[in-house]
Parts: C-alpha cells; sequence; structure tokens
C-alpha cells in the first residue's frame, strides 16, 4: 500500500474514481471529486493517480501501428525527393474514403509512411518518375526484406 497524505491526487485501484483524498479516517480514505461528490473507499484500495494511457488512434481497418525502421529503411525513405513525395501524398490522400477511414499522409508514422511510398510510387506517371527508376528499384526490393 502506498503512503497517502490528505491533499493528494488518488484514485482507486481499478482507476475508474479519482479526487483529492481530504479525510482518512482509521484503514477509510475519503476522496473528493471533480464534480464535489466525496466517496470513501478502504485505503488499502487507493493508490497515488496516473494519468489515463493515451489512446491508439484507430482508422477503420484499425489501430495504426509504428514500427522501428531499420537503417536501410531510413536511409530510403530519406532519400525519397521533395516532389515524389508530394505527389504521393496527393494520391494517397485522395484516395481516402472520408473522414475517419485514415489518416492523412502527413500524420502516419514513418513505418506506415514508407509502406504508402513503397505502394503509391509506381503508380505515379511516368515523366515523374524516369530520372528516379533506381529509387522504384529499391522500394521493391525493401519490401522483401521487410
Amino acid at each position: 500500500m502506498a503512503l497517502l497524505s490528505i491533499g493528494d491526487h488518488v484514485s482507486d485501484l481499478k482507476g475508474t474514481h479519482d479526487g483529492r483524498l481530504v479525510d482518512i479516517d482509521g484503514s477509510t480514505g475519503y476522496v473528493e471529486q471533480a464534480n464535489g461528490v466525496e466517496v470513501e473507499f478502504p485505503l488499502s484500495q487507493l493508490k497515488p493517480y496516473e494519468p489515463p494511457k493515451v489512446a491508439e488512434e484507430r482508422t477503420l481497418s484499425g489501430p495504426l501501428r509504428d514500427r522501428l525502421l531499420n537503417p536501410a529503411q531510413r536511409a530510403l525513405l530519406a532519400a525519397v525527393p521533395s516532389p515524389l513525395l508530394v505527389a504521393i501524398a496527393k494520391s494517397y490522400d485522395a484516395g481516402c474514403d472520408g473522414p475517419g477511414s485514415r489518416p492523412p499522409f502527413a500524420a502516419l508514422p514513418e513505418s506506415k509512411r514508407l509502406e504508402a511510398i513503397r505502394i503509391y510510387l509506381p503508380t505515379l506517371p511516368q515523366r515523374l518518375l524516369a530520372s528516379h527508376m533506381s529509387l522504384v528499384v529499391a522500394m521493391r526490393d525493401i519490401s522483401k526484406l521487410s
């Protein structure tokens, strides 16, 4: 059991109630919630308050998960020229089914951005890709290593 003092911000063990510890009577703690309601708990059921963990961002297809890129993937992502990034972002964002279906290209974590580049790069007009064929091949090859 944690040492608690009057005035501490506390919550119950389940995390369903939190507030300021206003009184201790024997083994009972009295917690005043933000709405002014006072709730009593056995002291053994109270702990110092911990802010809730940030919920993961979800899309219609599931949670937006990031994975760490290896050095080769990070270098490849950094090597994508700005005009290609702009064209890929425009193409990716145009394929969105509406708000909430998926985040915009700019908000994607690095691993998802690299995946989107790998998928959308071959769909760009040939005039944009002509001088970047080595990048297209590198993107194709890096997908085999993942």
